[in-house]
């Protein structure tokens, strides 16, 4: 049984000595995900709310979809984090374009149960 815990040996590549430990491979495209997904983030936004017919106080629940996209700006620019920032960006278009969907699903069975209790007066 080589090659299982417990048994003396290693699988895969052998670490380096501790001084010659290198820096994460930066990412020169960094940027890339993030500038795609702050203006979809927006218009997004705008196509959802424009239709919807809530009132404007009601839009501060967009914060929560643009945190995820400044998300993707934010953080180390180094190569492992590219899936980060390419998830934090589609997350946040994602719910810009369904926020007054799920603000709905919350809000109607509650208003239902308010009519039931209180009825129509």
């Amino acid at each position: 049984m080589k090659g299982f815990a417990g048994t003396g040996t290693r699988a895969g590549p052998s670490l380096p000595a501790s001084g010659e430990l290198s820096q994460p491979e930066r990412d020169h495209l960094w940027w890339v995900p993030p500038a795609i997904c702050t203006p979809l983030a927006l218009l997004l936004a705008y196509a959802d709310f424009a239709d919807s017919g809530i009132p404007l106080v009601w839009a501060l629940g967009y914060l929560l979809p643009f945190t995820c996209v400044a998300g993707a700006w934010a953080g180390a620019r180094v190569r492992h984090k590219r899936v980060q920032r390419i998830v934090l960006g589609i997350a946040g278009c994602t719910f810009a374009y369904l926020y007054t969907q799920c603000l709905m699903a919350v809000l109607m069975p509650i208003r239902f149960l308010v009519w039931i209790f209180y009825g129509d007066g």
